[in-house]
Formats: C-alpha cells, structure tokens, sequence
C-alpha cells in the first residue's frame, strides 16, 4: 500500500482530517478499537491479515507500512 494511501486509510479510521506519518499513534488517539479497525481495511482491501500481537508494537504509521510489507 502506498504510504499516501495508508495516510488517508489511518486519518479515516481515526476520524481525522490528517494523520501523520511520523507522530506517535497513540499521540493521534489510536487505540484498541483502531487496531480492530485496522485490521478489517487492511484484510478487506488488500487480503493481508495483519497480526494483533505484531500491530500491538507499531508506534507510527511507517510501523504500519513496514507491517503491512512484511506480510504482504
């Protein structure tokens, strides 16, 4: 997934206009149900399946991108 794409992707789980690629999640108000959130768009539009306990660790949404590499 491009990183312009995941962008817009975590802005819209997390009801923002702007999400940021660098800043902490958490500092964005990403919680359990954005994991939850996350996981479904994620299976949904590319058929990835991410792993909770491996999602649990990112901390940015460069975690998010190299998640998704690493499972894709």
């Amino acid at each position: 997934m491009e990183k312009d794409a995941l962008l817009e992707l975590v802005a819209e789980i997390l009801e923002v206009e702007e999400a940021s690629a660098t800043d902490s999640l958490e500092d964005q108000g990403w919680d359990s149900l954005a994991n939850l959130a996350f996981i479904a768009e994620i299976d949904e539009r590319l058929g990835v399946q991410i792993d909770a306990d491996e999602l649990a660790k990112a901390v940015t949404v460069d975690d998010l991108q190299a998640l998704i590499s690493a499972q894709s």
